[in-house]
């Protein structure tokens, strides 16, 4: 009878646990009054307004009043975040779908001890305003619902209007900038060691379409990479695989890379290296550790899918270094496919079918995979799920000196130039790189150990639209999403006497589909052979495919873009060599390189700027005015694109450190939208600039340890917040931390 009350009761304390957990009452207690439907100030704004979230990344969430002529203030609140799904945890992975609240740091908030993944006051001392830090679910968990409770004075209360509600969804991933975070200039004294953990996610559970058949053969390769400077990549989106990337893609073996890397030892800190994971561990993990300095601050990584045509997953320039001379503590990264573009096939199990020609690795995405046979075609567009996940973890730093004694003398000894201007961007259209240089004062310096850790080069990203297409004619097509140009004129041939190759282009129409969808139905480059007049010395007349037939070589790649924007310019294409033995160096060096002239530029005969006036429709429409260049105009569409002027650069975005400001402008003509597609000129321009110098960030002592932020389960924890000297340092973010804290466990049904 006493075992029987006594698991009743437990059973009656259990259920009562259980309600409070799951239900949770937005309505504030001891408040009978309804709540207040007049227009009041208060709202949840994210810092920065966002409009999107980035997957992993933490935001900064303010309940605040808004300031008229007095601070409004409140007493009590409650904020909570849901996933605008039914559904608020995703059990199997052991999260929250709608993302995690951490705080700050401010004394008046805590975690809520009765609703999961809520904020609320810890006193009823007025306030106008309130922060919470807030790291976004993983990416595929669509949009989340922020609401807010405001009690303002006894029983006025507020809570679901607009004001208190905030719908915000994941940011596309096709407009991420993956080196946007990049921090050009370190400043972190100390060194680093990370912990580089690789998990694989790819499972028949995750990527169930077209999964192998034989799952034994599935495997990731083995992860290689490196800490490296800010003007070196090993691998980069929109250029042609290395040597290194193509051997590890067609046998696995990732000594070629390894050389590769080990060549350019002047740019690299660690090279990264972790064993492979394959069957029944695919979804296991598997480690490695590097460190990072303040001239080598970013890192890359890659391992390729087995089986699979050339596919992998990586990272290209991550940056580790943050902008107030830290470097961050941890970050957790989904990894999605790439295609390393040596391999035309289009599944798993795909026979061995080159490229022809090599095309630029670029990003696998739902979006522009067309091929209904493809495993990661999705017709509804839905979000990929990850392949792998990388997570890194600061384990130590290294102390270094970095007084200002030893700067100045360091100074004194290794003084240096001011930098250059950027250069122009590397391609003249997609996205490429632009560099700037300095040189030291004292050209002796440069061979000095101390000296050499300095750097010289600066590299950061740029993009460029392409030129318009040639004028459309009509054309037999297999499938009406990859509608082309016509072909434009033949180039001279790339000899002066003796074989050589001419080339055409035209391009596709429709900016949705990619190239490789549309390559299996026609090219968007046809090169013949050719041959001007005999060379007079009969050396000279000699076949390259006679010649070079006894190199290992790989394909011819694409023709580059034209590297001048208007007149005479040139194309190249490139080929590389297979074999790494003495006797490849016999080979001829014409079997590498070709070039042809350009024959689709606008001429150059006018470089001065020039007015263009757009006819009005009628009588009663103003006349508008526009200063436009020659490069401005596409000669080779129907109509004449015509831009506007440019605007005026905004302001800074970033308070302090490292931030960009643009400039915009529009097309004015064709304004059929269709036809402005054809106008592929470029309409923002991003520049880099910087805020004032962020300050250190000195805090306050910890506070104490709170509650256990749940009443029963294994994902109990406490935490304790600091606050820095000055609240508006928001670039401080180590204000947190938590441990684990015993917590019965949670019954079940």
């Amino acid at each position: 009878m006493i075992i029987r009350s006594i698991f009743f009761a437990a059973f009656v304390l259990y259920f009562s646990i259980s309600s409070a957990i799951k239900i949770c009452d937005r309505k504030p207690t001891s408040i009978s009054t309804p709540k207040s439907t007049n227009p009041h100030p208060f709202r949840i704004v994210f810092k920065g307004n966002i409009e999107y979230y980035t997957p992993g990344t933490t935001y900064t969430v303010l309940l605040q009043g808004i300031r008229t002529t007095a601070t409004p203030s409140f007493t009590s609140f409650i904020l909570m975040v849901e996933s605008e799904e039914s559904q608020n945890y995703d059990d199997e992975n052991n999260d929250f779908i709608s993302g995690k609240f951490q705080l700050t740091g401010d004394v008046r908030t805590k975690i809520s001890e009765v609703c999961p993944n809520t904020v609320t006051q810890t006193s009823l001392i007025p306030k106008s305003e309130v922060q919470v830090f807030w790291t976004a679910p993983s990416s595929g968990s669509g949009c989340v619902v922020f609401r807010a409770t405001i009690v303002e004075y006894r029983d006025i209360w507020y809570m679901d209007d607009d004001q208190l509600n905030k719908r915000i969804c994941e940011e596309s991933n096709e407009s991420n900038d993956d080196n946007a975070n990049v921090v050009y200039e370190c400043c972190a004294c100390h060194e680093a060691k990370f912990e580089l953990t690789f998990e694989g996610l790819w499972s028949r559970h995750t990527h169930p379409k077209d999964y192998p058949d034989d799952n034994w053969q599935t495997r990731f390769s083995d992860v290689i990479g490196a800490s490296h400077t800010i003007d070196y990549r090993f691998w980069e989106q929109d250029q042609v695989a290395s040597d290194g990337m193509n051997s590890i893609a067609q046998s696995g073996t990732t000594s070629t890379l390894e050389s590769e890397l080990k060549s350019k030892s002047d740019k690299i800190r660690t090279i990264i290296k972790a064993r492979g994971i394959s069957y029944p561990n695919v979804t296991g993990k598997t480690f490695a550790v590097f460190r990072v300095d303040q001239d080598h601050h970013l890192i890359s990584v890659v391992s390729f899918m087995y089986p699979s045509p050339d596919w992998f997953v990586g990272i290209s320039g991550l940056e580790l270094c943050l902008p107030n001379c830290n470097w961050i503590t941890n970050k957790t990264i989904n990894l999605y496919p790439w295609d390393a573009g040596i391999d035309s096939g289009v599944t798993y199990n795909s026979s061995d079918m080159p490229q022809v020609p090599i095309m630029n690795i670029e990003r696998v995405w739902p979006s522009n995979t067309n091929d209904m046979r493809s495993p990661f075609y999705d017709q509804s567009g839905a979000q990929m799920k990850p392949i792998a996940k990388l997570h890194l973890m600061r384990q130590r730093l290294y102390e270094k000196s970095c007084s200002e004694e030893e700067s100045k003398t360091e100074s004194a000894v290794c003084d240096t130039g001011p930098w250059s201007d950027w250069d122009e961007c590397s391609v003249t259209c997609g996205k490429g790189y632009s560099n700037r240089y300095r040189q030291y004062k004292n050209p002796e310096d440069a061979h000095k150990p101390h000296c050499s850790k300095r750097s010289m080069t600066q590299r950061k990203g740029c993009y460029v639209l392409p030129s318009c297409a040639i004028e459309t004619e009509e054309t037999d097509t297999i499938d009406p999403k990859c509608d082309v140009t016509a072909f434009g004129q033949w180039s001279d041939c790339s000899a002066e006497c003796g074989p050589g190759v001419m080339a055409r282009f035209r391009t596709i129409l429709n900016e949705e589909v990619t190239p490789k969808y549309c390559l299996g139905r026609m090219f968007l480059q046809q090169t013949i052979p050719c041959e001007s007049k005999p060379c007079q010395d009969e050396r000279d007349n000699v076949d390259l495919g006679i010649i070079c037939s006894n190199c290992s070589l790989t394909k011819w790649s694409l023709w580059s873009p034209c590297n001048m924007k208007c007149g005479t310019g040139q194309r190249d294409r490139h080929r590389m060599n297979f074999d790494k033995t003495a006797a490849s160096e016999n080979c001829d060096p014409r079997c590498y390189t070709q070039t042809i002239n350009c024959t689709d530029n606008p001429p150059c005969e006018n470089n001065m700027r020039m007015e263009t006036t757009i006819s009005p429709s009628s009588e009663n429409t103003p006349v508008t005015s526009v200063t436009l260049n020659p490069d401005d105009i596409s000669d080779d569409s129907t109509e004449k694109c015509l831009l506007s002027n440019w605007s005026k650069f905004s302001s800074c975005n970033a308070i302090c450190g490292p931030g960009f400001k643009e400039r915009t402008r529009t097309i004015l003509s064709p304004t059929d939208p269709l036809e402005q597609k054809k106008c592929r000129k470029k309409l923002v321009d991003r520049r880099n600039c910087r805020g004032r110098q962020c300050s250190r960030c000195n805090y306050s002592p910890w506070s104490e340890w709170s509650l256990c932020s749940a009443l029963c389960g294994m994902n109990a924890v406490q935490q304790r917040t600091r606050v820095p000297e000055n609240v508006a340092w928001t670039w401080c973010k180590e204000r947190l931390e938590q441990r684990i804290c015993s917590a019965l466990a949670c019954k079940t049904d």
